[in-house]
């Protein structure tokens, strides 16, 4: 049997020690070399792009010669509006990337000392970064499509004669993550919440190419398929998990390390930030088997780049807007 990589010498080459040691100088210009990457590590202005910059001496901090704005390394960045030391956000992500089935933000605020609202918005920050770097690619090869219902679970009542059905009333609750993964190492995945998987089909066709040869399970919803794509194979589980060299078995394998970051580190999904949480472990299952030091690198360098969050910048100090109804007491 193979070792997992988990458990090679290949999958830790950056430990969080490393981190946690950096000075305020070294955490800034790691944090200015990455910012700035596409310059040679040197400012440039987030509001016009001129690259001709000055120098503050007494803090961090840069002004442009063209507009004459000033800016500094988390500028336009999803970390923008930060009161966060540098350290504490690099030690964040690597802390967050290392959580195999996910990290929660209650985890989050024991080891860092921060709040939890702190920690559950940096935690979604570091989400949106994620599902941006998973937006870059088309699903196309060889695809396995399936779904599974997370959320919607009654806890029975102690006394047999009051029990209801498990599924009774939570049908509202559930919803349904639909995944395409591509086969073969290094193959990419998309994860989408729905309400069922019947929604998925306009999503298929949208990101998956058609070349792809697609395989699914019998399962109705899948049934048209073949129209859209290069082959279209079914599996029949009713009489097993490989027919005839057929099989689902990669995005079943992903979908069980889903039902185990629900279960096991978040216990639940909000319903509202689902698509958040399938993003997460989309990326988290497309770097498996990358090294955690790339994996911080992979999530630190998409994040310096993208803007500033709309959803998550003063998430916690939003108000009613004019004319709405007040918030209940």
């Amino acid at each position: 049997m193979s070792q997992s990589f988990l458990l090679s010498a290949k999958a830790v080459t950056l430990g969080v020690i490393e981190i946690a040691r950096l000075s305020d100088a070294e955490a800034y210009a790691q944090f200015k070399a990455i910012r700035f990457a596409e310059n040679g590590g040197e400012p440039f202005c987030p509001h016009c792009g001129c690259t001709a910059c000055y120098t503050f001496t007494s803090r961090p901090l840069f002004k442009c010669k063209a507009c004459e704005k000033q800016f500094t390394v988390t500028s336009k960045t999803i970390f923008n509006s930060r009161k966060l030391s540098l350290q504490t956000i690099l030690v964040a992500i690597k802390l967050f990337v290392d959580g195999v089935n996910g990290k929660a933000a209650l985890h989050l605020r024991r080891n860092l000392y921060l709040t939890y609202k702190t920690t559950f918005v940096l935690a979604h920050k570091l989400r949106e970064a994620m599902a941006s770097i998973q937006a870059d690619h088309q699903i196309t090869g060889e695809v396995e499509i399936d779904g599974v219902y997370i959320g919607g679970h009654i806890r029975p009542a102690n006394m047999r004669a009051d029990r209801t059905s498990k599924h009774a009333g939570a049908a509202q609750r559930r919803r349904c993550i639909v995944t395409f993964k591509e086969r073969g190492i290094g193959g990419r995945s998309r994860s989408f919440v729905l309400k069922g998987e019947s929604e998925a089909q306009p999503l298929i066709r949208d990101l998956v190419h058609p070349s792809a040869d697609v395989v699914t399970d019998l399962a109705d919803t899948w049934g048209n398929l073949l129209l859209d794509f290069n082959s279209h194979s079914t599996v029949n589980h009713t009489l097993g998990m490989v027919i005839d060299g057929i099989h689902i078995n990669n995005v079943e394998g992903y979908h069980s390390r889903i039902r185990r970051g629900e279960r096991g580190v978040y216990v639940s999904l909000n319903h509202k930030h689902a698509q958040n949480y399938a993003d997460e472990f989309s990326w988290r299952e497309d770097h498996r088997r990358v090294s955690n030091g790339q994996q911080f690198q992979s999530v630190l360098g998409r994040a310096v780049v993208m803007p500033a969050s709309t959803r998550w910048v003063g998430y916690w100090q939003k108000r009613p807007k004019l004319g709405a109804a007040p918030l209940a007491a």
